[in-house]
């Protein structure tokens, strides 16, 4: 019996020992170094992931932006009079033009505090308007902005019936059986290409006299109006110079017996003035991310041949937080690149980049571009936004070279 009593303490105390207190800080130790580099590398695969997004993102969007500057700056000069010019109200009587720019920034160290108009005195527009430092300023960074202006391909040099004695309207010749090819349009309000709108702009050529005026309103039909109320302020029939009071005053005579045809010797070509810049504060009362926004003449909007509005323009990229803009000039001497196009370069005294000449806005020939983006949201590791930059250079082939094919 107490053999027996033995050998089932023995067993009772062997099935009771379990782990040792050592043995389960071990284990536990084991555990938790497995688990912890288990976690960081989940930690670091997420981030590489959030990483890898962002930086997808940003770049699709900047090469977006970048894409449409660079489509948009091609065909910079198309259709326009020599020189890629066109003149505009001056003299007697002549205001200032309102022209594209990006919305105010009130409160803003060194930010757009004024709308951007046009030089007094000046009697035309140029193909490119450079704007260095003219854009808001972002992180503390004035940037860029440039205006150009360019022929539309769906509506050039096309005849007119009439254009009123006093410059009020223009009708569109109606396309006839036959017309000679080209000097005639069709129905100008039926949903086509060639259609006409209110605040589109439109550029009058008589021989060598031009006049660039803004429709107001249609009639439905092939008429177009071009009141004085217009939002960039280019129809002023009491200007001296450049208008189309100007122009109708130039030999032949438009209309002289009002019939139809002959047409008017009077040609219109629709044009485009595209702007392009950073905004960082529209919406107003929201936590606006920089965006480039694309602006066509006064805007989108029912109202843009009318009322002049900074806030009109179209977004086509957000998360963009600088634009840079340098020109490359052709003036037959040093024909200096990267040209920032600022009042020193273009100061009469030739004191900028073309010194001792002053730097022309007519003989740019390329366009260098810096776009800089953001990610949309910060690294969750270093809570900082991460950058990256695009950078192209448009060669302008409308204003390097003449289509000896055009009459």
């Amino acid at each position: 019996m107490n053999a027996m009593h033995q050998q089932l303490a023995r067993i009772r105390h062997t099935a009771a020992a379990g782990y040792s207190l050592i043995e389960l800080v071990v284990a536990m130790g084991i555990t938790t170094a497995i688990m912890g580099a288990t976690m960081t590398a989940m930690t670091h695969a997420l981030q590489a992931n959030q990483t890898a997004l962002m930086l997808t993102g940003m770049n699709s969007t900047l090469r977006v932006g970048m894409d449409l500057m660079v489509r948009d700056l091609l065909q910079v000069g198309q259709g326009l009079p020599a020189g890629g010019v066109i003149a505009t109200p001056s003299g007697n009587n002549a205001v200032q033009l309102n022209l594209p720019g990006p919305p105010l920034q009130p409160g803003v160290t060194g930010g757009v505090s004024t709308t951007y108009k046009s030089v007094a005195g000046d009697v035309d527009v140029s193909a490119v308007s450079p704007g260095p430092g003219l854009g808001q300023v972002v992180n503390g960074v004035a940037t860029d902005m440039i205006t150009t202006l360019a022929a539309d391909s769906a509506f050039d040099h096309k005849s007119l019936s009439v254009l009123a004695a006093d410059g009020t309207s223009m009708t569109v010749a109606l396309c006839q059986p036959g017309d000679p090819a080209g000097q005639c349009t069709g129905d100008i309000s039926n949903g086509g290409p060639d259609d006409i709108l209110p605040g589109q702009l439109f550029l009058l050529t008589k021989g060598t006299t031009t006049a660039l005026v803004q429709v107001t309103s249609v009639d439905g039909g092939q008429k177009a109006f071009f009141a004085a109320s217009d939002s960039l302020k280019l129809n002023q029939p009491d200007a001296a110079l450049g208008n189309i009071t100007a122009l109708l005053a130039t030999a032949p005579t438009d209309n002289p017996n009002g019939q139809l045809p002959p047409f008017t010797p009077t040609q219109a070509t629709r044009i485009r003035m595209i702007s392009y810049y950073i905004d960082a504060t529209t919406p107003t009362g929201a936590p606006a991310a920089p965006r480039l926004v694309r602006r066509m003449n006064n805007g989108s909007g029912t109202t843009g041949a009318t009322t002049f509005n900074n806030k009109l323009g179209t977004t086509v990229a957000f998360d963009v937080d600088n634009l840079q803009i340098t020109y490359d000039i052709a003036n037959g001497a040093t024909n200096p690149s990267g040209v920032r196009m600022t009042a020193a370069d273009l100061a009469p005294a030739g004191t900028g980049a073309c010194a001792p000449n002053p730097c022309s806005v007519n003989q740019i020939r390329k366009v260098n571009i810096v776009l800089t983006g953001r990610s949309h949201t910060v690294l969750k590791n270093s809570g900082q936004y991460m950058h990256n930059t695009l950078t192209s250079q448009v060669s302008l082939r409308s204003l390097a070279f003449v289509d000896r094919y055009r009459g």
